[in-house]
């Protein structure tokens, strides 16, 4: 999966802001496992595998970036203390190789919603990966951070990812019209959320995960 447009630069918080707004839980060990992939805080050590598969023409196709020699900019990935997010889950196989990113973005009022984004790999798309990570990233949200809505935008032709947010509990709260310019045309961008209920909703269409929270001694 390739989803969610990401943020185009430093949200209005800081790390500084950050504990007051969450009372501590942005911090906790975010360790989780399903069937097919985990997801683990990341750090500054994965900045270099993930730095290597974010260099991909497809993924900046699906995030708006344009084929332009200042893209290089869009493929950085500031994580640990460089890293603006609420949080930056790195998205593995089950032994361990990382295989993409799920990044949660908190806002200027704290009303305990983030927006979240979303890439996986070249080599692990279309595989149900990234469904099973946006689930995994999506309960960490809601029973870990306590969130009472996670949101993300998303471009008008990125139908992959799209079907992949309606399956999780996402709906579509808006429209943005002729919102990015993508190589020359102009495009929709979508809106989309999930309150806690929605996802609840979608977990029990989806069947059981096998998800538990691991020990912080069980990170790779």
């Amino acid at each position: 999966m390739v989803g969610a447009v990401e943020q185009t630069g430093p949200p209005c918080t800081t790390s500084a802001t950050l504990p007051a707004m969450r009372g501590g839980n942005w911090r906790a060990p975010a360790i989780r496992a399903g069937r097919l992939v985990r997801i683990r805080r990341a750090t500054e050590s994965d900045q270099p595998a993930l730095t290597a598969m974010r260099d991909d023409a497809e993924i900046d196709h699906f995030m708006g970036v344009d084929a332009s020699p200042t893209a290089w900019l869009w493929r950085h990935i500031p994580l640990g203390e460089q890293s603006a997010a609420l949080t930056d889950l790195l998205v593995t196989t089950l032994d361990g190789i990382p295989i993409g990113l799920v990044s949660l973005w908190d806002r200027s009022v704290p009303h305990d919603a983030a927006e979240l984004s979303i890439w996986l790999g070249a080599h692990y798309r279309d595989r149900g990966l990234g469904t099973e990570a946006l689930r995994l990233a999506l309960r960490f949200a809601f029973d870990d951070l306590e969130l009472h809505k996670v949101y993300l935008r998303v471009l008008d032709y990125n139908l992959r990812a799209r079907r992949a947010y309606e399956k999780c509990g996402f709906v579509i709260e808006g429209y943005l019209r002729e919102e990015m310019r993508v190589n020359g045309a102009w495009h929709t961008l979508l809106y989309m959320g999930a309150l806690r209920p929605d996802f609840d909703q979608a977990e029990q269409r989806l069947g059981p995960l096998g998800d538990e929270p691991r020990a912080p001694t069980a990170m790779v």
